[in-house]
């Protein structure tokens, strides 16, 4: 499915095989999907912004994972593992917002995950110098731009770290290349097998996922 009509979309992508849904951030509430200790994260929010921001996202990966067990959403309580990575039980969920979208992405079994939403938009110099390699974006483009940047911002989720590596620890090209922090969590995760795929969506944004390999 693929339709922001009602302001959510829903769809499988084959390559990683994630189920990803994005949802408007704006005018959502819990509605009891919230578990207690959720609710209570939810309420200690100061800005708004955050707090709406936190909801949508959580209400789309609870779709996904209700849709996969049959709970309640009360019961899908998202908390993190060992390194930090939402998850809900065994099964890790990958959280972002972007431009007034949330998105969630989902794949039972994986154990390695990200995802990442970026809206595409013209940005200050240092953005492009301080985070790409010159291999990476030999020009400027804020499209292109933002497609790796979703890139390294999903392996970085993946491996546990986020923004605490230096994005430059993530090398994009024909297969992404890791170096210094980012190297050293993937060996530590015993350097599994991904996939990674980019796309242009929503309109204006693009969304980058990246999951270990399913074995066939």
């Amino acid at each position: 499915m693929r339709s922001t009509a009602d302001n959510t979309a829903e769809e499988t992508w084959p390559g990683t095989g994630t189920t990803l849904r994005f949802v408007r951030v704006a005018g959502l509430s819990p509605d009891g999907a919230l578990s207690e200790r959720e609710a209570a994260v939810y309420a200690a929010f100061r800005m708004e912004k955050r707090r709406a921001e936190w909801l949508a996202g959580r209400l789309a990966a609870k779709s996904l994972l209700t849709a996969a067990s049959g709970r309640r959403p009360e019961e899908c309580e998202i908390g993190m593992d060992r390194l930090g990575r939402p998850c809900c039980g065994e099964t890790l969920v990958s959280i972002s917002h972007s431009g007034g979208w949330a998105l969630a992405a989902v794949r039972p079994g994986s154990a390695f995950l990200g995802a990442d939403l970026e809206r595409v938009e013209e940005r200050h110099q240092a953005w492009y110098s301080d985070y790409f390699h010159p291999s990476e974006l030999p020009g400027h483009d804020p499209s292109e731009a933002t497609r790796i940047w979703t890139i390294k911002e999903a392996v970085l989720k993946a491996l546990g770290l986020g923004l605490m590596a230096d994005p430059l620890h993530v090398r994009t090209g024909e297969r992404v290349m890791l170096s210094g922090k980012a190297l050293e969590r993937y060996r530590e995760l015993g350097s599994p097998a991904y996939s990674v795929e980019t796309r242009a969506f929503p309109e204006g944004f693009w969304t980058a996922v990246v999951a270990d390999s399913i074995l066939k």
